[in-house]
């Protein structure tokens, strides 16, 4: 037992060491070469940030970011998993809060992946640590957080161990608060990923069928108790989505299929072991994947592991039929290379599997691992040279960012998408401009068909064009104005359906005008117009629920952790 204790400790501390290792040359460099998803986090995490400042604890509506129009995207996209960042702005300069940011991602995948493959594997320490170090490593984990700055897939990423354990557990160990733990914090990550994983879940299933012919009552009575507290924990994440994005004529996300790979691409890709979303379970999983049917007992569960990973890869590629899929809910995934995520962990399992079998008489054990670390090393380094060159920019050939933006609304990054320099001084100036991906997703469609005049703030005073001073809040924004006669007040505030709008501290009903903002009507008069998002009561009850029942998962998760300290002692 105190040998085990010895393995596990030793296992943390080399997946803390590796995860300091993966991270410690970009912090050396102190400036990131930005582009892609970058502009919509970042914007997001600095309104956190901000209004974190103010002491306010929950954003609803951007309202110093995204153009100060009142963009409601924290209402419909995760943003609970952003905190961390924006509390380490608190403490670290800018870009050193991303890196650290991006360590405690890394730290929480591997200590995640280590644990989930040890409860599957019954405590085997090694190959759980070489699962864990397969699994961090993968190009398509790289290019999510240091490459292509794809957060929300990122977040996800972290908790896909948890939900695999979770149905192993469910069919067969009988136990199902893990797979809810996981579909919940997955909820609290990416929703295309929660789809992801529900269909990965229907395949486990579908493989347990064919092995046993019949599933038990029991089985289905657990996966419904699963449900039903994956329901309670992340509700209020969906509320929104009930109150003010459906039938709310609001601009949604791209739905299809697209930037997708042919099988040749796929595996060129792959062998190139870039950090990049094509190929992007790099060269040792390919290997994996060509040989792993032959490397593992064909009647252990690691073929079965390993026909998923198989199954999965090809769909990432066009060898897939995805033509058929077009107007289905498949569609709403958008990428097929998102799959990869769940690729790797299925094959990282086969891969380790098939390393911690190695014999070599004449070598110790821990030796032969050592090696193979060093050798998951090398190949981390060679994923991520082009971003550490991207952000070195010693050549130059990488735009800097300079100056904020003056005049009209332009983002910062054109449709060529190329990178720009951002540092710890300059970093703030990119707030002033627009994001290239992400900034019209949920906004009013009248707004996006006037997107010209709303991102540039413009006021329409009796069809008249003017700018008004404004001002931010906390989740409010605060226009001043003053004018001579009766008139139709058309403001650049995205008009939402549970916007509140009050004149002179006096809440008043409003008309949504024809560009999809609040528009009012006012007498002769000086005026402070104060628009701001207010929730519905349900929401703040469904959050009070969610801890509620964090709370209790907690508590007898530490009581069974201390029953089984006593037992051991």
């Amino acid at each position: 037992m105190q040998n085990r204790k010895y393995q596990n400790s030793t296992a943390i501390i080399i997946i803390v060491v590796s995860t300091i290792v993966m991270i410690f040359p970009f912090l050396l460099i102190g400036q990131l070469g930005v582009h892609s998803d970058w502009s919509f986090h970042a914007a997001r995490v600095q309104q956190i940030y901000l209004n974190l400042q103010r002491g306010h604890w929950i954003t609803y509506i951007a309202t110093d970011t995204f153009s100060k129009i009142g963009n409601a995207n924290f209402l419909f996209y995760p943003s609970i998993f952003l905190y961390p960042w924006a509390l380490l702005k608190f403490i670290f300069a800018p870009v050193t809060a991303y890196l650290i940011y991006v360590w405690l991602l890394f730290l929480a995948t591997g200590l995640i992946a280590f644990y989930s493959m040890q409860s599957f594997t019954n405590g085997k320490t090694r190959q759980s640590l070489l699962f864990a170090i397969i699994y961090l490593i993968a190009p398509y984990h790289l290019y999510l957080t240091l490459s292509n700055y794809v957060l929300g897939e990122a977040q996800a990423y972290t908790f896909i161990p948890l939900i695999l354990l979770g149905m192993w557990n469910l069919l067969y160990k009988d136990k199902w608060v893990v797979l809810a733990v996981g579909m919940t914090l997955m909820a609290y990550s990416h929703y295309v990923s929660v789809f992801i994983s529900a269909e990965v879940c229907v395949m486990i299933l579908v493989c347990y069928l064919i092995q046993n012919k019949k599933i038990e009552l029991r089985k289905l009575v657990n996966l419904m108790k699963a449900v039903c507290l994956f329901i309670l924990l992340s509700a209020w994440q969906f509320i929104p989505l009930f109150t003010d994005y459906v039938h709310g004529n609001l601009m949604r996300p791209a739905s299809g299929f697209m930037l997708m790979q042919s099988a040749g691409e796929f595996f060129t890709s792959a062998i190139s072991n870039d950090a990049l979303n094509q190929g992007g379970i790099g060269v040792l999983l390919l290997v994996t994947l060509l040989f792993g049917w032959h490397l593992v007992d064909k009647n252990s569960k690691y073929m079965w592991v390993y026909l998923l990973g198989l199954a999965i890869t090809w769909m990432i590629t066009t060898a897939f039929p995805w033509q058929y899929f077009v107007k289905t809910p498949l569609s709403i995934i958008q990428f097929p290379y998102r799959y990869t995520s769940f690729a790797i962990a299925f094959l990282a399992i086969v891969l380790a599997k098939v390393l911690i079998q190695l014999e070599m008489p004449i070598i110790n054990k821990n030796v032969t691992i050592g090696v193979i670390l060093l050798i998951f090393g090398g190949l981390y380094a060679g994923s991520i040279y082009s971003d550490l060159a991207r952000n070195h920019n010693s050549e130059g050939n990488v735009a800097i960012l300079e100056s904020a933006r003056q005049g009209k609304y332009k983002t910062l990054r054109d449709s060529s998408d190329t990178p720009i320099i951002v540092t710890n001084s300059s970093y703030n100036k990119q707030f002033s401009y627009g994001a290239l991906y992400g900034e019209t997703d949920y906004m009013p469609k009248m707004a996006f068909k006037h997107k010209n005049s709303v991102f540039n703030r413009a006021t329409f005073i009796n069809g008249n064009r003017v700018y008004i001073r404004q001002s931010s809040r906390p989740n409010k924004l605060v226009y001043n104005l003053n004018i001579n006669k009766a008139s139709t007040i058309n403001l650049p505030a995205l008009a939402y359906r549970h916007t509140v709008v009050r004149v002179n501290e006096k809440k008043i009903k409003t008309d949504v005008s024809d560009r999809g903002t609040v528009q009012l009507k006012l007498s002769q008069g000086r005026y402070r117009i104060e628009v701001s998002y207010v929730p519905v009561k349900t929401l703040l009850i469904a959050r009070i629920v969610a801890i509620i029942g964090w709370l209790v998962i907690t508590l007898r998760t530490m009581l069974k952790l201390g029953e089984k300290s006593n037992e051991l002692a």
